[in-house]
């Protein structure tokens, strides 16, 4: 997939990966589920920026009800989710775009170092709808620095 013209985010991630309650609906797409958690590093936040803006792109994501997915910073199994830094929806972000989701992850407590992004599948739809999706890409903007997993 071409990247929109004046597109201000590099790719530290791509492939294919098939979120949702029904493996086999993506045949060239790893199953993960209804959750996945991705070790991200980040070696360098930015001095002059409120957030480090991460672009999730997918392919065939379907909300019914407004029921979206929620991501997720630094969430750790066994705790009480935090707030959202972003959703996987229908909106379009960008004119024509509507694969393209906006993850801020603000800055004012921020460190270098090993965190994660979870991407939690709503749960709110029902069993066997369409709300399979796939995430396609991880991209960042590029006044940070960030890769995917661990130092």
């Amino acid at each position: 997939m071409k990247k929109p013209e004046n597109y201000q985010y590099y790719t530290i991630w791509s492939g294919s990966l098939n979120l949702g309650d029904t493996p086999g609906v993506f045949n060239d797409s790893s199953f993960v589920g209804l959750m996945i958690q991705m070790p991200i590093n980040i070696t360098y936040i930015p001095e002059n920026q409120l957030y480090i803006e991460i672009m999730l792109v997918t392919n065939d994501v379907e909300i019914f009800n407004n029921n979206f997915h929620s991501c997720y910073f630094d969430w750790e199994a066994g705790s009480s989710l935090p707030s959202p830094i972003g959703k996987i929806d229908d909106q379009q972000i960008i004119p024509d775009r509507p694969e393209y989701h906006l993850l801020k992850i603000p800055i004012e407590n921020l460190s270098v170092g090993n965190h994660s992004i979870t991407i939690l599948v709503n749960s709110n739809t029902p069993m066997g709808l369409r709300d399979d999706f796939v995430l396609a890409r991880i991209d960042v903007d590029n006044n940070s620095g960030m890769k995917i997993g661990n130092s």
